[in-house]
Formats: structure tokens, sequence, C-alpha cells
């Protein structure tokens, strides 16, 4: 086939991609929308929140402080605390005294082995193994064991995630995204639903859910593992609204670029985002306890730049939507490899 010919198809085809009158002035409605409806949310916000927001600042914190009933101790149930942002929540709470510390994770070994190299720590520190990737049915047994064993619970972490980033050898497609399904949606849902069932009856609880800026917006080709975070995200929010008259507070994390063992792969196929973009994992998981404990925030975006810029780009209507993912796959802002 001659080259003209390719080119003529080549023109033709992406001829096709261009929108119609009708799709375009529908996405010019949309975006009239965003406007409207970011101005409102603003002068909401400015009005009401802020004034609120600022009155609690002068109150006596006391005022805010909701204690655990009966007196008892923290039991904080950390899934997916054998490296990154998890472990360093278990740092957070390492030295709180009268506090139990349920570290779980699929990597038992590297948890024990994280967990010696820490040291004396005033809290008690327990153990345990548990696969997100098991039959939900088993998963929910084995939660509902730990908080009988060592509970009952008070404080659930889920901060469990995986991308094929993780192996330079796992390619894209229905096996790797399953995966991620697997344990980035199933198995988040069903540890957080069977902790929120038995919150639930004892009117207490804290749960923090780490979902991810990527499922605000993100690359084309982060498909897989950005949707299981949008995913997260919407549920976890929804999730806070639904649980707040039963005495549970719900906190979604979305982090930016965080530097841990993930995106250290990322970054070794070739994604451009600048290396002073990745931000600790250790701060990241004070932001977090400062949510979960103080109250009074339901979305932890950290660093704020980052989030700002994310929920910014929710905001545009479908075709510089389809544009922007295909700019910034081409810019390699997640590298080459397709997730």
């Amino acid at each position: 086939m001659n080259t003209p010919e390719v080119n003529k198809r080549s023109i033709l085809g992406l001829g096709r991609h261009v929108p119609t009158l009708s799709y375009a002035i529908q996405n010019v409605l949309m975006s009239i929308a965003s406007m409207i409806a970011a101005t409102l949310s603003l002068i909401f916000t400015m009005s009401i929140v802020l004034p609120l927001s600022t009155a609690r600042v002068i109150l006596p914190h006391s005022l805010f402080r909701r204690d655990i009933p009966g007196g008892r101790g923290k039991v904080v149930l950390i899934v997916g605390a054998s490296r990154g942002i998890g472990f360093n929540v278990l740092k957070q709470y390492a030295d709180e005294p009268d506090t139990v510390i349920i570290a779980a994770s699929r990597s038992i070994d590297s948890l024990r082995k994280a967990v010696i190299e820490l040291g004396d720590t005033r809290a008690m520190i327990q153990c345990s193994e548990l696969d997100l990737t098991t039959s939900k049915k088993q998963l929910a047994e084995n939660i509902r064991s730990l908080d009988k064993q060592y509970g009952p619970v008070t404080h659930l972490y889920e901060v469990s995630g995986i991308s094929n980033h993780l192996k330079d050898g796992a390619q894209w497609g229905l096996h790797a995204t399953e995966d991620m399904i697997n344990v980035n949606v199933s198995g988040t849902v069903a540890s957080v639903l069977t902790m929120y069932e038995l919150m639930k009856e004892r009117q207490y609880g804290k749960i923090c859910i780490v979902g991810s800026v990527a499922g605000l917006y993100g690359p084309a080709n982060m498909i897989s593992y950005a949707s299981t975070k949008s995913f997260i995200n919407t549920f976890s929010s929804s999730l806070r609204v639904l649980a707040a008259p039963c005495g549970i507070e719900v906190v979604t994390v979305q982090p930016g670029f965080i530097d841990t063992r993930m995106t250290r792969q990322m970054r070794g196929q070739n994604s451009t985002v600048p290396g002073a973009e990745f931000a600790s994992a250790e701060r990241m998981a004070a932001h977090m306890k400062e949510a979960v404990e103080g109250g009074g925030i339901g979305v932890v975006s950290w660093p704020i730049r980052q989030s700002v810029m994310m929920y910014a780009l929710k905001s545009i209507n479908p075709i510089c939507d389809e544009v922007g993912r295909w700019a910034s796959m081409k810019m390699g802002m997640a590298g080459k490899k397709i997730t």
C-alpha cells in the first residue's frame, strides 16, 4: 500500500473525531452550567461554611470532641500496613498509650520485619495476615475475627491498593484490570462495609479510605487504576453521608503524587512528573490522622496544589476532558505503561 493512500485514510479517520455541531453546543452548555454551579458553590462556602469554620477555631475544642464509648482506648485496624502510606499511618499511632494497632497486610513477613525494625512502642501492635484477593465472604469473616480478638475496632484505615506499575513485566489487559478491581474495589468495599456494620451496632467508629486524585482526573493510559480509584472516591464520599446519623465518621483520602513503591516504579517507567512533585508518605499519613482525629474534614487531598488542579479539571466538558487525557498521556505523566 502506497504512502499517500495511508495518509489519506489517516486524515479521513481523524476527521471522524471532529465533534458534530450539536455535540459542540451541548459541551458549551455543560461548561456554562459548570461555571454557574462553581459560582454558587463558592458563594455558599464563603458565606456559610467559612464563618462556621472560623467559629470552630474560636470555640473550645471540647465542643467538637467525641470520646470513645465506655472510656475504652483506641483499637486501630490498618489494612495495607506493611509499607508506604499504611506503614506511616501505623507510625502515627505507635507512641500512643492505651492504643492497640492491628497491622494487617497480605505481605505478613514484610509487615513483621517492618514492625520489628520500628523498635519499642507505647502502643500494642498486633500483626495479622489479611488478603483482599480472597473470597469476600472469607475476608468479612477474617475482619470480624480480628474485631472479636483485639477489638472492638474504633478506627479503620483502608489503605490497600495495587497497580501493574508494581511489576515491570505486567502488561495491561483484562487480567491486570481484574486484579485491580479485586483489590482496589471489591476487597476495599468488603473490608469497609464489614467494619461499617460492626460500628453501626456500637454507634461509634472512624473509617478512613484511600482513593486517589487519579480518580478525579488522569492520563488515558491510567485507565484501569484511575477507574478503580474513581469508584472508591465516590463510594467513600457517599458513605460519609450515610454513616453520619449512625455516629460513624468517614474520611476520603485522595493522595496526589506521593513517594511510595508504586510511584517509584512509575518513575522508573519513564514518568515525566518532576521528582520534586512526589511528596512524603509520612506527611500524607500525618494529614490523614489529623482529619480522622479532629473531625470536620471529609476529603484529605494532599499535596494541595495537585488536588486543586485535579478538582478544577473535573469541571471541564467531555470534549476538553478527552483532549486533556490524550495530552497528559502523550506528555508521559504516568509513564509509558498502560495501567
